[in-house]
């Protein structure tokens, strides 16, 4: 019995040796599982390393690790690449080194923050590049798990470049609203479908002064002019052109029978690219020509004061001409008739003739009585000229005057050559009169120097002040006047040319001296006539 305890024990004990063996192989291949999980981990967490070390030195934003004291542990390329040093350069140099001197103490005090508050920190500083150039960085601060402090930093140079910028562009465009509100110039701007961009404040009056239409940013140009028929097919068309990119230009006149209701204006189209837009837009420019056209009409009025003069002077000249050349054959025709008649009293008297002819020879008389008194009463007539006289510049006169000449000067290439004394007083005259003087002997000169063949016509016209009168002076380079004609040259109906009625000179004479002044002829050694006359002070 005992033997079959001992073997019934002996299986017992082989047999919990078996369950441990069993269990120290599960635990055994548990363990062998577990060290392949350990060092499966460990491989892990090594690449991981080396993809944080790589994230960190090729990360794209630029990262440095540093001390409490500002010693740079660690930089990755973009870091290196930012400060534009190589890596090794940096390790153990200090941070502080990089930044701006005057904005140290915004670094010092955003680590102080993030070591007393253990909570990120971020500031903007400047930094300085090798060779001093300045980057403007924003720096974000973390504590790492070794108590290093990792620096994130971020270029915004160009970000704080483009806030310089607008900060310009805006003070750009506050200066050029002022500028748009104060500026005299009528000035406005249409976008590409024709709607107001930019008004200025006179471009809205002369607009509604034309069009007598208040407009505002936004409106359609087209739309407010659609009932002006009379202009709006000028309006579409330049706009069209404009777009095109060529400018045009548009002269609205208006004659109204008060100052307000007269006006004279340009309106101008051009073309504007617009760079953001990338599509061509409008300017338009009203410029008021009123002054200038009011004195245009001024100046044709006097144009043609200074004609009707011309006619009217030229016509009073051959009347008085007229005049005193029928007065002699009138009076030598009285006179005759008075011997006749003396003659014929007699015979009548001895019965020799009959006396009808007596009868007849009185009528003659009585005729030539009539004539005279009529000859008598025009040339008093004509000589009551009534002469406007003012204060004038004499010199600006004269510059007048050659305006008026213009056209015909540049057709006969004469040269004008004028040397005016600066120091000339001011006289009294009748400008129109003076006007028709200067024009009569400029012509003369003019077309003395037609006919001429490889000449160049010049003609100086001087004005002298003297004691006690000024002096004007005509001197061309022409072929002059010849001795026998001296002495008539001012008579009435004398003349060389072939269409002339001798009448020029002679109503230049009477004008001048009826200002109190003399007309002659200056005797001289040189080529060319050369006359004087003068005004009284």
């Amino acid at each position: 019995m005992d033997s079959k305890i001992i073997e019934e024990s002996s299986f017992q004990i082989q047999k919990e040796i078996k369950n441990l063996q069993d269990r120290l192989l599960f635990k055994r291949n548990k363990l062998n599982e577990k060290e392949q999980e350990i060092s499966s981990l460990h491989c892990e967490i090594e690449e991981l390393k080396v993809q944080i070390n790589e994230f960190y030195d090729f990360n794209s934003s630029a990262f440095f690790t540093i001390d409490e004291n500002f010693l740079i542990h660690a930089v990755n390329f973009q870091g290196a690449l930012l400060l534009e040093y190589d890596r090794n350069q940096l390790i153990n140099k200090n941070f502080l080194n990089f930044v701006n001197h005057l904005q140290e103490d915004t670094l010092k005090k955003c680590i102080k923050d993030l070591i007393r508050n253990n909570v990120k920190q971020v500031c903007e500083l400047e930094l300085l590049q090798k060779g001093g150039k300045r980057k403007y960085i924003n720096i974000e601060c973390f504590f790492t798990k070794d108590k290093l402090i990792l620096l994130l930093l971020r270029d915004i140079t160009y970000i704080r470049q483009l806030e310089s910028q607008q900060t310009q562009l805006n003070q750009s465009i506050e200066t050029i609203t002022n500028l748009l509100k104060n500026v005299s110039d009528a000035i406005a701007t249409l976008d590409n479908e024709f709607y107001f961009k930019i008004i200025t404040p006179s471009f809205t009056e002369y607009f509604s002064k034309i069009f007598a239409i208040e407009i505002e940013r936004g409106m359609n140009f087209f739309t407010l002019i659609s009932t002006f028929s009379e202009y709006k097919q000028q309006f579409i068309h330049a706009c069209q052109q404009a777009l095109l990119g060529i400018g045009t230009c548009i002269l609205i006149e208006n004659t109204g029978e008060t100052p307000e209701t007269n006006f004279c204006i340009e309106l101008n189209f051009n073309p504007i690219h617009n760079h953001f837009s990338q599509k061509t837009e409008i300017i338009l420019l009203i410029k008021d020509l009123t002054d200038i056209f009011l004195q245009k009409k001024l100046k044709m009025k006097e144009q043609a004061k200074l004609v009707d003069s011309i006619r009217l002077n030229t016509m009073e000249g051959m009347a008085s001409a007229l005049a005193h050349e029928m007065n002699q054959p009138l009076t030598a025709i009285f006179l005759y008739s008075q011997m006749c008649l003396l003659k014929i009293k007699k015979l009548v008297e001895e019965n020799k003739l009959n006396a009808n002819l007596l009868s007849l020879m009185n009528k003659i008389i009585t005729q030539a009585k009539h004539a005279s008194e009529v000859m008598k009463r025009l040339k008093s007539f004509i000589y009551q000229d009534v002469y406007l006289l003012e204060l004038a510049d004499l010199n600006s006169l004269i510059k007048d005057t050659m305006i008026f000449l213009d056209y015909e000067l540049s057709n006969s290439k004469l040269k004008i050559n004028l040397q005016l004394d600066e120091n000339l007083p001011q006289v009294h005259i009748d400008k129109i009169q003076i006007m028709q003087i200067i024009i009569n002997l400029t012509r003369n000169s003019m077309e003395a120097m037609q006919e001429l063949k490889n000449h160049t016509p010049e003609l100086t016209i001087q004005t002298k002040n003297e004691e006690k009168h000024i002096e004007v002076h005509f001197r061309d380079n022409g072929k002059g006047i010849i001795p026998e004609h001296v002495e008539k040259i001012f008579n009435s109906f004398f003349t060389t040319k072939n269409q002339g009625n001798g009448l020029g000179l002679n109503i230049c004479k009477n004008l001048i001296e009826a200002h109190q002044g003399k007309l002659s002829l200056k005797a001289h050694n040189g080529k060319g006539a050369w006359f004087v006359f003068t005004l009284p002070k």
